[in-house]
């Protein structure tokens, strides 16, 4: 879909539904809340995602509300350029007096609006920058993603402990991929594995034929891998399978956002039989996931799939609302804050999931899962569970 068709439809779609008047037939008062995200650009599948996400819990729930309140959505595409996150996200704050701040594609941008975030007093909740040390940065960042060392540690960890002894990691060369390959590592080498080696690729590309070959030669019994969703995820995996990797019987390993549900059937085969560590999988059985699933396809279509930041973006809405329904519309950025520090909710489409007000991390279900052939399809089936996993890289980097 070119940029162009994006904004159509994820910045136009979903006006109608977010514009109402109040029940007695007077303007509605308004929460403004921006939101900076990426829609053209690296990342730009994971910043469609956040927008599906958000919108639906914005058309689904709007009604919710207190009469006469409605919550306006300001998306600001920055086209996952750090440099333009943060004059995107300064011009919310001072211009569009925004209330909330969320969105955030990637780490480096979340960076970026640390400090805006900080200044303003503007509570920001986080709906996909995952690298560990991101709250740290700001007392008015939350994050209702993921941590990375969440799903890569525990990925690490299970993987040692059922005879899995060496592995080589493959990660992108930024932020978050530095975060996933020292987390994996520090799960598989706490419980008795080895890593025999480490490659890091640039963010954006396709190429991993190169890579690859230096595995190969490495000839590890895992393969640990960790890079953009979209075309990089998807050329991964088919440089695994044509390098001779998969037939070789190396075992690939991997968090779920790096084949989402959405993309299994580009991937095919050449993904088959990867383990993964995931907070969401699209055909969790719970009534919750199923219901999110229904009205997922619903609005966007039988093909598509909801993946980790469209429920992400969920999550943070349902938040947002939370604020408004316990404070009302003129909130101020201390109550919006104790809301959210301390938020719980038992019945999101992941499940169960909480924010710890030490940390202002999520602490979540965290899925062992493998991609089966399933009928026709392919689908992340998951065989284990781990429950109330906090973000284990603040244990090991204590905060001075």
């Amino acid at each position: 879909m070119s940029t162009s068709s994006r904004f159509r439809v994820l910045f136009g779609a979903a006006a109608l539904c977010l514009s109402f008047i109040g029940a007695n037939g007077v303007a509605a008062q308004t929460v403004k809340v921006g939101m900076v995200v990426g829609i053209s650009g690296p990342g730009a599948d994971i910043g469609e995602s956040m927008v599906r996400g958000a919108d639906l819990y914005l058309a689904l729930h709007g009604k919710d509300l207190p009469s006469g309140v409605k919550v306006e959505l300001i998306k600001r595409d920055d086209g996952s350029n750090p440099d333009r996150t943060k004059r995107l996200a300064q011009e919310l704050v001072v211009r569009d007096k925004v209330q909330l701040l969320t969105g955030v594609t990637l780490s480096p941008q979340a960076l970026t609006i640390a400090p805006v975030s900080t200044e303003a007093k503007i509570p920001t909740l986080i709906m996909n920058a995952t690298t560990g040390s991101l709250t740290r940065n700001s007392p008015y960042f939350v994050r209702f993603s993921y941590a990375n060392w969440q799903m890569a540690y525990t990925m690490g960890a299970w993987a040692a402990k059922h005879d899995i002894k060496s592995a080589y990691t493959l990660v992108a060369d930024y932020a978050a991929g530095h975060d996933m390959e020292a987390g994996f590592k520090r799960g598989f080498e706490d419980n008795g594995g080895s890593i025999i080696g480490s490659d890091r690729t640039p963010m954006g590309t396709t190429d991993y034929l190169p890579a690859m070959a230096r595995i190969k030669s490495a000839a590890p019994k895992s393969l640990f891998v960790f890079t953009l969703s979209g075309a990089p995820s998807i050329a991964t995996m088919k440089a695994f399978r044509d390098s001779g990797l998969q037939a070789a019987g190396v075992q690939l390993l991997s968090t779920a956002q790096n084949v989402s549900d959405q993309q299994l059937p580009q991937t095919g085969p050449a993904s088959l039989g990867m383990i993964n560590s995931a907070v969401y999988i699209a055909t969790d059985p719970r009534p919750s996931s199923k219901q999110f699933l229904t009205a997922f396809k619903a609005a966007y279509g039988q093909n598509a799939f909801p993946d980790l930041p469209a429920v992400a973006a969920w999550n943070s809405m349902e938040a947002v609302f939370g604020i408004i329904k316990k404070h009302g519309p003129n909130f101020t950025s201390d109550q919006a804050m104790d809301v959210l520090k301390n938020w719980k909710s038992p019945n999101t489409p992941a499940g169960p999931i909480a924010i710890d007000p030490v940390t202002r991390d999520i602490v979540h279900e965290v899925s062992l899962a493998k991609i089966q052939k399933v009928g026709e399809q392919y689908e992340n089936v998951a065989f284990d569970v781990v429950k109330d996993v906090k973000d284990p890289w603040k244990a090991v980097n204590p905060e001075k």
